[in-house]
């Protein structure tokens, strides 16, 4: 089974819309440990400290391709109810009342307290699109794994199917000009500054390219990502909107 590295709770990947969406619907359970996804119960029970199961919101239908940071930020402050459990036994006798960004920043962060609406309100997590804007931090860093080569480095969020999209696009388009897999790096380990505010399942992936300039590197960068709208008479494609050349 696979997670989300950037949680200090267990965050399967299966959970991906309700990351995105920032919405944890009824009958979710979540736990502070991997080992709770082992072959033995039994055995894995033991290393279970905290866990919550969601009681509301109701399940809904519908996917994500088209929810924005917009859904997200408003979702962060609707209303949950949860059981906490802490040792498999349920802390509370009715439903814990909180919201979904407490949830997300419980999972997040590893502090279960947090749930608590008494806590301070947590803020926002910055977005693929934020650490898209601070993705010249990283040039130096980035310079030192090409041997001055051109890259293309772009900031991608795990959780959200229109990043991963773009993502394996550019990687299919850049294929016959990388030597290797795109290098991943956490957005820590890139140079970024505000890396602790930066939402759990954004990393930085950079395509080391060869036996290519940085003018051509653009236009396939731009044909991979960018398709002009009809109604558009002009071009208006920007580099900066994706990532950032090397």
């Amino acid at each position: 089974m696979d997670f989300f590295d950037g949680f200090k709770w267990a965050v399967p990947t299966a959970f991906a819309d309700a990351v995105s969406l920032c919405r944890f619907e009824e009958g979710d359970i979540l736990y502070d440990t991997k080992m709770a996804y082992g072959e033995s119960w039994g055995e894995s029970r033991n290393a279970i400290e905290y866990s919550v199961q969601v009681r509301h919101p109701a399940r809904s239908s519908g996917g994500v391709a088209d929810a924005g940071k917009g859904l997200f930020d408003s979702n962060w402050r609707s209303e949950i109810y949860i059981d906490l459990y802490k040792n498999l036994k349920k802390t509370n006798t009715h439903p814990v009342q909180s919201t979904q960004g407490r949830l997300y920043t419980a999972l997040w962060r590893g502090d279960a307290k947090i749930l608590d609406q008494v806590a301070e309100e947590p803020a926002l997590p910055l977005s693929a699109q934020d650490a898209t804007k601070s993705l010249e931090q990283a040039k130096e860093v980035v310079k030192g794994l090409c041997a001055g080569e051109p890259a293309f480095m772009m900031a991608r969020d795990l959780s959200n199917p229109v990043s991963r999209d773009k993502y394996n696009k550019l990687t299919t388009h850049l294929k016959s000009n990388l030597p290797m897999s795109p290098l991943i790096l956490t957005p820590k380990h890139a140079g970024l500054a505000d890396f602790k505010c930066i939402a759990p399942t954004v990393d930085i992936a950079i395509f080391q390219t060869i036996n290519i300039g940085a003018e051509e590197l653009h236009d396939l960068v731009k044909k991979a990502v960018y398709v002009k709208a009809k109604s558009s008479k002009k071009d208006m494609f920007r580099i900066s909107a994706h990532g950032v050349i090397i």
